[in-house]
């Protein structure tokens, strides 16, 4: 009987403690429609400051990728031709998408006016801080992303993008 009453009271603790713990880390409430218009890598296009079409890193990768086939010159060649028909056919696609997306990020400045509108001035002001939270820990990330690539080896692949070893992969029958 002991036992079994210790027993209990041992997993009513620990189903206590992790409730408390849970409640303690959620996370807060999604944001209010409109906060995308402060994300800092929100897209600007090639052409703008910001996040765009690198022709130097698509080049590198090009070439990883014709190496690790062993594409022969020709091959290459082709490849580069059939790709930049392809960006040629995309071209009207994307400037129909950035003119699109600058009508959808409008939309959502306007939807966002109009929802602080409703807000009293003590959720304004909590409205900032989270907003200002959000970005910050989005800069903290970033920060951190940008020193786990600057140790990162010339070359390194994380190892969750690798396939695993043959050896480790069950048999099938």
């Amino acid at each position: 009987m002991n036992k079994k009453l210790l027993t209990l009271l041992c997993a009513g603790g620990i189903i206590a403690g992790s409730t408390v713990f849970a409640q303690e880390n959620d996370m807060p409430p999604p944001p209010p429609p409109g906060h995308e218009l402060d994300h800092p890598l929100r897209h600007t296009g090639p052409d703008e400051k910001g996040p765009g079409f690198d022709h130097e890193f698509h080049k590198k990768m090009a070439d990883k990728f014709a190496a690790d086939l062993g594409l022969t010159e020709e091959q290459k060649k082709e490849a580069d031709k059939i790709r930049e028909s392809g960006r040629e056919k995309m071209k009207p696609l994307m400037d129909e998408m950035k003119m699109l997306r600058g009508k959808m990020d409008q939309l959502r400045e306007e939807n966002m006016k109009e929802f602080e509108n409703i807000l009293t001035p003590e959720q304004k002001t909590k409205l900032e801080q989270m907003k200002k939270d959000r970005k910050d820990a989005f800069e903290k990330r970033k920060a951190d992303r940008k020193m786990r690539r600057k140790h990162m080896r010339p070359g390194h692949v994380r190892p969750e993008h690798h396939e695993r070893p043959a050896e480790h992969m069950p048999e099938h029958e």
